[in-house]
């Protein structure tokens, strides 16, 4: 029997609404469906099936997991399905959606094409952030990017990247964008960091508002471990995926690799990223250069 979990927007009733009418479907079909909370913290999520609440680590197994919601309740279905090792699908009640590929008039032929085997997997880059705290090495895994960045206005931090072990180059800086490919549409991008197609085996570095003269992003392999160690000044906050996980303190470290395991993710419609792009960025296709043609 197919389960498919559920992750929801905490905030929005349209996505209780769909939630129902995919838990109908789903019912119809001889399948199920287990809504999954997972709260603001990706590492504790917190369970719920059939209504019950409960606060246990355990998680009921799912061959795939829902969002309904915008691509921040996307990234939290992502970590549960990251967790089981199953692929997620997004349906969008957001405005961009760059994650959420299906819309809510879509989501039940969208459910069906799952329960059919009827789509296809598309892999991505994850990244694993490492950071010593007073409990030992701490982990977390980043779909988006992780980020280290100034916590006070009015000041920068200072500190040295190293790729693979190797010092590469001192950043005075509002902070560091260290993003996947799937996040190169997020934060990256508010930073003018380059678009890069989600597909690609790429972790692209974009400084924040960089006090010096090189202020261009990188875009680095996959296989290289980037390090920053926060130099001297005040301290810095490590943000994975817009949350706050750590404060780093002088001569506190980060460590950036690429996770061992890629995040999967569903495809019902077959629609190449740089379409996406236009339709998110609302571009249009140039005017025909064609003239002179008249009706015979």
């Amino acid at each position: 029997m197919t389960t498919l979990g559920f992750v929801l927007h905490p905030a929005h009733a349209e996505s209780t609404t769909l939630f129902e009418m995919a838990s109908a479907h789903l019912k119809a079909s001889g399948c199920r469906s287990v809504q999954l909370l997972a709260p603001w913290d990706q590492q504790n999520p917190r369970i719920t099936q059939n209504g019950a609440h409960s606060n246990e680590l355990t998680e009921p197994r799912v061959d795939a997991v829902v969002s309904i919601g915008g691509d921040g309740t996307m990234l939290r279905a992502m970590a549960c399905a990251h967790r089981q090792g199953v692929p997620a699908l997004g349906v969008n009640l957001g405005q961009l959606g760059y994650l959420t590929e299906v819309e809510p008039n879509d989501m039940i032929a969208a459910l069906a094409s799952i329960i059919a085997g009827e789509f296809t997997i598309e892999e991505r880059l994850a990244l694993l952030a490492e950071f010593d705290t007073d409990e030992g090495v701490h982990r977390v895994i980043s779909f988006n990017e992780v980020v280290v960045e100034r916590e006070f206005s009015g000041h920068v931090i200072r500190g040295d990247v190293s790729l693979d072990g190797r010092q590469f180059l001192r950043y005075e800086a509002d902070g560091l964008i260290i993003a996947t490919p799937t996040g190169s549409t997020a934060y990256n991008l508010s930073a003018r960091g380059p678009i890069v197609a989600p597909g690609l085996r790429a972790i692209i570095l974009t400084p924040l508002s960089p006090h010096m003269l090189f202020d261009r992003s990188l875009v680095l392999d996959a296989e290289q471990r980037i390090g920053f160690r926060l130099d001297h000044g005040p301290n810095a906050s490590v943000m994975v995926d817009g949350q706050v996980v750590h404060s780093l303190l002088p001569p506190g470290a980060v460590s950036i690799a690429a996770h061992p395991k890629p995040i999967r993710l569903i495809r019902v419609v077959d629609v190449p990223f740089y379409e996406v792009v236009k339709r998110k960025f609302r571009l249009s296709d140039p005017p025909s250069r064609t003239r002179g043609i008249v009706d015979a």
